[in-house]
């Protein structure tokens, strides 16, 4: 150990004048407080950006390929050459149309999707949220089954059994004109994903029946829906799948699907980084004002220190290692305290949120290394930026200057 991290350390223990002491306790304290804050907050906001991914790619899929024409003719064929693309693990056709559900009581819109029940359970974790039946219920041959939402039923007041009709805005000609396309369905399964918006507009039947109801030939689909091996390549595999199959075809990743969603929750968390490590800044002011007193009460030091041959290179540098050392142990406590009561409410679930107001019942918490190693440096780095006005004051007092008065 140098002499300068000896003194510094020196300077920092508890002596007559309390008040220093306070100052830096003071310090220290601030900046546990701006880290402690900002890796519990920052955890906060990743579990729920975690948890929201999960809901929407367990419904909807992490690629979709679409045609600008509607309708993809021959979907067979276009799944082959889809498996080929590197990144592809599961690939499932689908058909979606806009529907109005009528029960005995009344009547609402749904997006009506029709879904291959053995490779959509390969696809999306549709079959993890049906709470009531199953999905293999849709391929019961003696009656055409519907999933509903779970707000969708409660507002068609309806459950396991019931019937409803199935009307098609599209229609179809009859000698009295355009008449809309109406059929029964048995209501087979209900859906709880916990997003208000999924359980109170989807419906899901067998991709036949949507074939039928449409008027679709058996290899005519309106999109495709692929599962990959990595979740985080879907811009990629998407920006490859444009490039292969070309237009009119086009790829879009779960990202581009809801990126007003998630751009909203970036800049969100964005804004709560740098309203926090306003916490940090106001603690690295105090280090500046712990270190400008003690360099009033330490003239005396320096300038002995400076009468026996120390350079005024060497006082700064025992002033920023205070300063240094100050804003290390905070960040520390601060970033173990953010640690354990992150860590303690991601295994215990102490704080529980109401369900009829989130989507999810318990407070999600998503700790990444990253995360921690930004704030850490963060915090260190304005400890330093701290340290440099009072460590080079602190080298230009003048050894005659110092010892004059004493």
């Amino acid at each position: 150990m140098n002499f300068q991290t000896k003194v510094a350390l020196h300077y920092l223990k508890p002596k007559g004048n309390s008040f220093i002491s306070l100052l830096s306790f003071i310090s220290i304290a601030g900046i546990a407080i701006g880290v402690m804050a900002l890796i519990v907050v920052i955890s906060v906001m990743n579990g729920f950006d975690h948890a929201l991914e999960e809901k929407i790619v367990g419904i909807e899929s992490q690629v979709v390929v679409l045609n600008y024409g509607g309708l993809i003719p021959d979907y067979k064929q276009i799944a082959k050459k889809i498996n080929k693309i590197k990144g592809v693990k599961e690939v499932a056709p689908f058909i979606y149309t806009d529907v109005m559900l009528s029960s005995n009581t009344t009547s609402t819109g749904s997006v009506l999707r029709g879904v291959d029940t053995g490779s959509a359970s390969k696809t999306t974790n549709l079959g993890k949220y049906i709470i009531d039946g199953s999905l293999k219920s849709l391929n019961n041959k003696k009656y055409n089954g519907i999933i509903l939402g779970k707000v969708l039923a409660q507002r068609l007041g309806v459950d396991i059994g019931s019937k409803i009709s199935v009307i098609s805005p599209q229609g179809e000609i009859t000698p009295l004109g355009i008449m809309p396309k109406s059929e029964i369905f048995i209501v087979s399964g209900i859906m709880d994903s916990g997003m208000y918006n999924y359980d109170s507009t989807f419906s899901f039947i067998s991709l036949r029946s949507a074939q039928n109801f449409i008027g679709l030939s058996s290899n005519e689909v309106t999109g495709m829906e692929i599962k990959l091996y990595n979740i985080n390549n879907a811009m990629t595999v998407a920006a490859n799948i444009d490039k292969n199959l070309h237009s009119p075809y086009y790829a879009l990743s779960w990202e581009q699907l809801n990126k007003n969603l998630f751009a909203a929750l970036k800049l969100e968390k964005l804004t709560m980084f740098v309203i926090l490590s306003l916490i940090v800044l106001v603690a690295a002011f105090n280090i500046i004002s712990t270190l400008i007193m003690v360099v009033m009460e330490k003239r005396k030091d320096i300038a002995i220190l400076k009468s026996i041959g120390a350079s005024s290179k060497n006082i700064m540098q025992i002033f920023i290692i205070q300063g240094v050392i100050i804003g290390l142990v905070g960040t520390f406590i601060g970033l173990s305290a953010g640690f354990i009561i992150s860590y303690i409410e991601e295994v215990y679930h102490i704080v529980k949120l109401p369900p009829s107001v989130y989507y999810i019942t318990n407070l999600p918490v998503r700790m990444t290394l990253n995360e921690f190693l930004i704030i850490g440096i963060s915090a260190l780095l304005l400890s330093f930026i701290a340290t440099i006005y009072p460590s080079y004051k602190a080298s230009k007092i003048d050894p005659a200057e110092g010892v004059r008065y004493e």
